[in-house]
């Protein structure tokens, strides 16, 4: 093959690697703004007394979603699992917090 078929190829596959890499990116920064918003709320709710499990509860989902995402993409970094495992226990422990504060146990 030479260049012009690898170009027309190319050119003829839906997938178009930069808008993919664009895609990625933000999805990264949104909810990089996101978690930087939540950890504002946690702040603000501890300065005032307030209860913080379900913010907690929402941030250990989604950094638990993550880990275990690139864990089974790469297993070679065990990290990943125990952030994971981690963040699963984190999830269980708000969920705990926030049923015992509505008194369902």
């Amino acid at each position: 093959m030479d260049n012009e078929d690898i170009l027309k190829k190319a050119q003829q596959e839906k997938n178009d690697e930069r808008e993919e890499h664009i895609k990625v990116k933000a999805f990264h920064i949104g909810w990089v703004s996101v978690s930087v918003v939540m950890l504002f709320l946690i702040i603000f709710r501890i300065i005032f007394n307030e209860p913080t499990s379900d913010i907690i509860m929402i941030l250990a989902a989604q950094s638990a979603a993550v880990s275990f995402y690139q864990y089974f993409n790469m297993r070679d970094k065990k990290g990943y699992l125990i952030t994971g495992i981690l963040s699963i226990v984190a999830v269980l422990l708000s969920a705990a917090a926030l049923l015992s504060q509505y008194g369902v146990y």
